[in-house]
């Protein structure tokens, strides 16, 4: 079966490729179940066939792939292993297109070329020679009624779907195309519809091959380049030297294990979430792209196959190449994941934004292949995403209003910046990138922006000592953007700047305090009162007070959870300097905190610009 191609159109599988192979016809062997494809309803297999077909015409695709056929020779016919469904349902389909007038005169290319061991008297009398008797019934049973003298088997359970498909082909083409567009849609699946050819050695046991074989299932995209490459990889040997039939099946037994191999490790979810890879229909799909990029923007239905296979009939790949291009892509991709400072960096750079992909990444250092090369590319990358001063190493102006985003880079730095090997104190470890992908992590005020959780009827010693540090020192500063409320407010003022120990609160004044506290302390909005939570803790905790929330992310720290590494730290002010309460808050903290981040990204910027 050398002269066997890959892929064939729908007219050259009927034609072209028993031309090809020597062979006469195809042959379903009794063994196979009957055909069973249904054709109730919009979700049956022949309605959504036909939707798929018409909605590929429609756009005028210049290839849309079934799925494969697996074939052995068998005498002067071809055995059909995999694809007595698709094949029987094309044939009814074109076998009633050709009774349309506007098609009529289109070349039969499919009569007579199914050779059904148990059924090939209905299928040459009613769908090869009168298949009318099937268009003009009514229905099933007044089908049968007609036509029970002259069908010997006619009442057999899959005769049953052949009749149910012929009738259901016919609606379709009746109902949604047009007369003159029946003919365009003829031709059309007949020559950019296509079929990819696995020919299987002639000694392997049909039955076997046949149990192991998937059906009905509709192939992805990276299914037809894995057919393309197992098809086409031992056939490439082939032209090199004399291998037999077992050979040629064993190599495609080890490349079907080596690419599931592959499979396996691309759709693991510890390698998605760190590579930030969202779509979940797809195994090795992603890989694919990263290889050959060229080949997303593509508007074809099935894009990675069409380019591979494209530059492989213009012999500009070979399928071998393909092959060992995706594994080698594999084995980089895991070395950076594997190794913990490459992982570290690249994990911050893919994080840092939802923006941030690695197909976008990977353009700058495809070509590296140095480890010293990749690391100073990625700590490159890294210092620019930190919002500093790169002459100085000095943090920029950020306001919490207008930078979310880079202050949530910075953050996410100082703790990463834990597991890199910053001023050879330590050796790198493996962050958890995982975490962030899964639970979105957000930026959190350490004491709220919009406190809710208040004892209301008496504000304590420690909670007045950081309101009043907060809030201006006049009245006559304050900010009110509600003019009935400012008498009020400037009372509840009064009456906060006034107490020593405690202050009571009425029930009426609760708005007012809030009010005051959400637009006049400035200083909540400084990088010494954040921190990074993710955002079902960080919803939990909004609103809460430090000593509040501090026993609460304890526990959770206690339970397991994960919290981040600075923010803990933060909280049981394992980082501060200072004699303040564990269990307060104060605007020192605040001071304390910021210098600290201060230091801390000097150094991790001194890091970043480092080289080997």
């Amino acid at each position: 079966m050398s002269r066997v191609q890959t892929i064939y159109s729908l007219r050259g599988v009927f034609n072209q490729l028993l031309e090809d192979a020597e062979m006469e016809k195809f042959m379903i062997p009794a063994y196979q179940r009957g055909y069973k494809w249904s054709s109730f309803g919009d979700n049956s297999q022949v309605e959504v066939l036909m939707k798929d077909l018409f909605a590929a015409f429609e756009i005028s695709a210049p290839r849309y792939y079934l799925q494969f056929i697996t074939l052995k020779e068998h005498g002067k016919e071809f055995e059909v292993i995999d694809g007595q469904q698709r094949l029987t349902t094309l044939t009814i389909l074109f076998s009633v297109l050709l009774e349309f007038e506007d098609v009529a005169q289109g070349e039969n290319f499919v009569a007579g070329k199914l050779n059904y061991q148990v059924r090939e008297n209905f299928i040459k009398e009613y769908v090869y020679e009168n298949i009318q008797s099937i268009l003009n019934s009514e229905d099933w049973d007044s089908f049968l009624e007609k036509e029970k003298k002259s069908a010997v088997d006619i009442n057999n359970q899959d005769v049953y779907f052949i009749y149910h498909a012929t009738k259901a082909i016919s609606a379709f083409i009746v109902n949604s195309i047009a007369p003159a567009r029946r003919k365009p849609f003829f031709d059309y699946i007949a020559e950019n519809v296509l079929l990819i050819v696995n020919p299987l050695e002639s000694n392997v046991s049909s039955e076997k091959i046949f149990i192991n074989v998937n059906k009905g299932v509709k192939l992805k995209d990276e299914d037809l380049v894995k057919g393309l490459l197992i098809t086409r990889v031992p056939l490439e040997n082939l032209a090199t030297r004399n291998i037999s039939e077992t050979e040629i099946n064993e190599i495609r037994t080890n490349l079907g294990r080596q690419w599931d191999e592959l499979a396996k490790w691309a759709s693991r979810e510890d390698i998605r979430s760190f590579f930030k890879i969202i779509d979940s229909t797809s195994s090795l799909g992603w890989i694919i792209h990263l290889v050959y990029p060229e080949a997303k923007g593509s508007n074809q239905l099935n894009p990675l196959f069409t380019y591979i296979d494209t530059q492989y009939q213009h012999k500009k790949l070979t399928a071998s190449q393909v092959f060992k291009s995706l594994r080698e892509m594999m084995l980089r991709l895991n070395d950076l994941f594997t190794e913990p400072e490459l992982s570290n960096l690249l994990g911050y750079i893919l994080h840092t934004s939802k923006n941030n992909t690695i197909f976008k990444l990977w353009s700058s250092i495809a070509l590296l292949t140095k480890r010293s090369e990749i690391l100073a590319a990625l700590k490159k990358q890294a210092l620019q995403l930190l919002p500093i001063n790169v002459t100085n190493n000095k943090l920029d102006e950020l306001s919490y209003e207008d930078s979310k985003d880079k202050i949530f880079n910075l953050f996410l730095m100082v703790d990463v910046a834990k597991f890199l090997p910053i001023n050879n104190s330590r050796n790198a470890a493996p962050y958890n990138f995982k975490r962030i992908f899964k639970e979105d992590w957000s930026i959190e005020h350490i004491f709220p922006q919009n406190p809710e959780e208040f004892d209301f009827t008496c504000i304590g010693t420690s909670d007045l000592t950081l309101i009043k540090q907060l809030i201006p020192q006049q009245a006559s500063d304050l900010l009110i953007d509600i003019p009935d409320f400012q008498e009020a407010i400037i009372r509840v003022y009064e009456k906060i700047k006034g107490s020593e120990t405690s202050c009571e609160i009425t029930g009426e004044e609760v708005v007012y305090v809030k009010h005051l506290i959400s637009r006049n302390a400035k200083d909540l909005h400084r990088l010494g009162n954040l921190a990074l939570l993710d955002h079902s803790l960080n919803a939990g905790l909004s609103n809460h007070f430090f000593e509040s929330k501090r026993k609460i992310i304890v526990q959770k720290v206690s339970a397991g959870r994960f919290v981040p590494f600075h923010t803990y730290d933060v909280f049981s002010k394992l980082i501060l300097d200072g004699e303040t309460s564990l269990h307060v808050w104060t605007k020192d903290d605040i001071n304390n905190h910021e210098r600290y981040l201060t230091n801390q990204v000097a150094e991790i910027a001194n890091y970043l610009k480092e080289t080997d």
